[in-house]
């Protein structure tokens, strides 16, 4: 009797403390949800109704930055081989009809002096703790932060990497990934993120316990950043299944039941069962690897578990709502 007495405190003691990580994780969406919706409103009717088919439709028509709108015949398409480019091979057709009719596209790779140039920054910048400027280290300094900072330290960010990397820059200009944008989005593409991050060693329970907030979710989920977005991402490091390989669901920007249209994120066996496990891809590829990829597609990272990994993110959309600039 005793013992089942101490087995029902302890569960009782640790069922509270998931309920408080788990509150907490919440109220710091929310209130990031409330400082986007301060700053530009225009989000908030994007988050409601570009779930849906229609909503993303409409969205397109009514609620872009009119502005930026290009004519059809003015998109970057027949010139764009002849323009300033680092990937030369790089077919923009063949992407973007890979990505209209997969969601992604796989045949992306980064020159080695490049990749060297980012690696030579990365590995000298600032890091910071989740993007938190209060708490910063170098990358060869990571454990002895760990233990100054009372953390497990999961994701490490660079900070304004797109004005202190001259290699992100070109990257974000790039006129070939800027006509794939174009062309997929059918408009101007606006560059709203430039993102360079480290995702470290951890268990699935460790990175469950940072929810939303703290990417990569452990769940299958769809971003909602505006009515069409395309994201490019380029490895730094090698990854494989157990170093924090990017898993995608083939279709699924195209294909989704009401139920998902109301909940972002499924389990993996409910993706399994309404998809079939052939359409799930795991992205894995050696320093210099890259993908596009259309964020309304169900994806989700995976916890490295072997060794870290270091991940260009760049996204392109039709609206800046300014979003991935709040401190």
């Amino acid at each position: 009797m005793y013992i089942a007495d101490i087995i029902g405190k302890l569960n009782h003691k640790f069922s509270i403390v998931a309920f408080w990580s788990k509150t907490q994780v919440a109220f710091e969406k929310y209130y990031q949800y409330l400082k986007i919706i301060k700053g530009d409103h225009r989000w908030f009717i994007m988050f409601a109704i570009a779930r849906f088919p229609l909503g993303r439709t409409m969205g397109k028509v009514f609620y872009r930055d009119q502005s930026l709108a290009l004519t059809e015949t003015s998109y970057p398409q027949d010139d764009v081989n002849h323009a300033t480019s680092i990937f030369n091979e790089l077919d923009v057709d063949l992407a973007t009809q890979s990505i209209k009719k997969h969601g992604y596209y796989l045949g992306l790779q980064l020159p080695q002096n490049i990749v060297q140039e980012i690696l030579e920054f990365a590995y000298s910048a600032d890091i910071y703790v989740d993007g938190n400027p209060r708490l910063k280290f170098k990358y060869a300094e990571k454990e002895q932060a760990a233990q100054e900072y009372n953390l497990n330290i999961l994701i490490g960010n660079y900070l304004d990497v797109n004005s202190k990397c001259a290699a992100l820059q070109k990257l974000g200009s790039d006129s070939k990934l800027n006509a794939i944008a174009a062309k997929y989005l059918e408009n101007k593409p606006v560059l709203v993120r430039s993102q360079l991050a480290w995702n470290f060693i951890g268990n699935k329970e460790d990175y469950a316990q940072k929810g939303e907030i703290g990417s990569p979710s452990i769940l299958f989920h769809y971003d909602l950043d505006d009515y069409r977005a395309l994201k490019f991402f380029f490895y730094l490091t090698d990854v494989d299944t157990l170093s924090g390989s990017h898993r995608c669901v083939a279709g699924s920007h195209n294909q989704r039941k009401l139920m998902y249209c109301l909940l972002r994120s499924q389990s993996d066996q409910e993706i399994v069962d309404y998809y079939g496990s052939d359409n799930i891809i795991d992205i894995c590829g050696s320093a210099g690897f890259g993908f596009a990829e259309d964020p309304f597609c169900f994806h989700r990272g995976s916890p490295p578990v072997t060794s870290p990994r270091l991940m260009i993110q760049l996204e392109f959309a039709l609206n800046n709502y300014g979003m991935w600039n709040l401190s």
